[in-house]
């Protein structure tokens, strides 16, 4: 399994500077966000692109996926996932079966996809989705559900089919978590065998100060880690702009 970080913890940092927080903590993994400030965005070239992998490359990291929820490009997205050498990741809101007919449109351009399953819709999102023969993903989501228990139905239905997890409210989010079951999460892909990715991703923007404190500090990855504790601090002000919430 490897553990990574996704640019929605960061949305203003460069692309340099994710590397730099990822190298940090001590993960190997970044996933890349629409609309964050890496410097992939729409009508990015191919050579652009091909440069930003080579420098994740460079520092040991790999690009876990591209996080989107707009569909209208279904080419330049492909064309996208052969320059990142990762996969699409089609999100909400957009309906499931309009992300469905974009997958299938970039996996026959050549493109890797996976679709996003969140709430308690995961598991019957998940079977039209394998259906159409497509890789999943989930957003292990401890305010939708027991993550424990949907991470074994998951797998134990789609096996190596989802290859990429996201953990709201991993990081320094991880010490308020305390009883939503994290830890059954982590049990259940050490039972499965599972060796995809699992990123840390903000529950919500308010919490950015915490997020930034803690990718500024060295040290474990932070799902519980006793040096989370004090760096949990809410922002009840304005929250750090450049993504999408």
């Amino acid at each position: 399994m490897r553990l990574g970080l996704s640019s929605e913890a960061a949305p203003d940092a460069s692309l340099g500077d994710l590397i730099r927080f990822a190298t940090r903590r001590g993960l190997a993994t970044l996933e890349l966000r629409e609309g964050d400030a890496h410097g992939i965005a729409p009508g990015s070239s191919a050579t652009d692109a091909a440069a930003a992998a080579e420098s994740v490359r460079a520092a040991g990291l790999t690009i876990a996926g591209y996080r989107t929820d707009r569909l209208e490009d279904a080419d330049w997205l492909a064309r996208l996932s052969g320059s990142l050498a990762a996969a699409v990741l089609l999100a909400g809101p957009v309906p499931l079966t309009a992300r469905v007919a974009r997958g299938e449109r970039i996996k026959a351009a050549r493109g890797e996809v996976a679709i996003v399953l969140r709430g308690e819709s995961a598991v019957w999102d998940g079977l039209v989705c394998h259906a159409a023969g497509l890789p999943l993903a989930w957003e292990a989501d401890p305010r939708l559900g027991p993550v424990g228990t949907m991470a074994a139905s998951l797998l134990d239905r789609f096996g190596g089919a989802l290859g990429h997890i996201r953990l709201i409210g991993g990081g320094p989010e991880a010490a308020r978590q305390d009883g939503a079951g994290i830890g059954d999460l982590m049990s259940q892909l050490a039972l499965h065998g599972y060796t995809g990715t699992l990123v840390l991703a903000p529950s919500a923007p308010r919490f950015g100060v915490a997020w930034q404190h803690w990718l500024g500090r060295r040290g474990g990855w932070g799902c519980g880690g006793s040096d989370t504790a004090s760096s949990l601090v809410p922002m009840e002000g304005r929250p750090v702009t450049g993504g999408q919430e």
